[in-house]
């Protein structure tokens, strides 16, 4: 699910605000608010209450909705509007809660906090592309924000049953995922799910928004992004865990996916990951006082 959802970010900013500020916000979009230090109250009618938000607490509001927020302490915040990009995103927004919170992100993925200093670097310049950079960090961030609420278990469960809907669909996916490099045929995957070939098809291309091939190239290409972006294994050991017949197989597939060779993504990713670790914050973060 994760690894399908994309996002659309508009309207970012990144500030520092005093105690006693009033923050206000009215959108039917979606709504991002990340705290990186200080305190902030939020109130708003898609939460239960008022909300503390502390430092490196993560809150979306997938539908929007309006909220105002009392700073506590001095803050230094990030926000921004996000806009589901793909069939998935839309579908998955439908079966979110109306606010998700994830508390401690900055502590879990110290990423994070570099993701947001280049968001805030390229918000404040004016260089070819910085939207485009803006909207693929904010992903990264997000999905990491999404990934510790689902790991903290708060109605992921529920969210992801009614993602799926369909019990026997759930079957063949568990299978693909847990093991992406088998040779999957519709039929195969029709025997998991205890139906017939022509209906597990018309069902997981309604549940899902694709047919079972697409969705399996697609999920290994995924895979294989992730395989190459934690360093496990040469081209040559992700081609052959996912499946591929050949390098060449598998590097054809990678390109049409992305653009690039997998050889020159995992360069480039690793580039910018030097970039990051590498280059002085634009903003300072508040310094607790003694």
């Amino acid at each position: 699910m994760l690894a399908c959802v994309r996002w659309n970010v508009s309207g970012y900013t990144s500030r520092e605000v005093s105690a006693g500020t009033p923050l206000q916000h009215r959108g039917e979009r979606g709504r991002f608010l990340l705290v990186q230090t200080g305190r902030i109250e939020v109130h708003s009618d898609r939460l239960e209450g008022p909300t503390v938000l502390e430092q490196g607490n993560y809150l979306l509001l997938p539908r929007g909705g309006s909220f105002t927020a009392f700073v506590l302490e001095d803050a230094l915040v990030h926000e921004g509007d996000l806009d589901a990009d793909s069939a998935d995103a839309v579908r998955l927004v439908q079966f979110m809660p109306p606010a998700v919170i994830a508390s401690c992100l900055l502590v879990r993925d110290p990423f994070v906090l570099e993701a947001l200093r280049q968001m805030a670097r390229e918000s404040s310049g004016d260089r070819p592309g910085s939207a485009s950079v803006i909207t693929a960090l904010a992903n990264v961030v997000t999905t990491a924000a999404v990934r510790l609420w689902v790991e903290s278990g708060c109605e992921s469960a529920d969210v992801l049953r009614g993602f799926l809907h369909d019990d026997d669909v759930q079957r063949a996916l568990a299978a693909m995922h847990d093991d992406p490099g088998a040779d999957w045929t519709v039929e195969r995957l029709a025997r998991l799910a205890l139906v017939s070939r022509s209906s597990f098809a018309e069902r997981f291309r309604e549940v899902v928004g694709d047919s079972p091939v697409r969705y399996l190239a697609r999920f290994r290409m995924e895979e294989a992004k992730r395989l190459l972006r934690q360093q496990q294994g040469s081209v040559t050991d992700v081609a052959q865990r996912l499946g591929y017949s050949s390098d060449a197989a598998f590097i054809r597939a990678f390109r049409r996916h992305t653009g690039v060779a997998p050889g020159h993504w995992r360069q480039t990713l690793d580039s910018l990951a030097d970039n990051l670790s590498t280059a002085p914050p634009m903003i300072a973060a508040i310094a607790p006082t003694a």
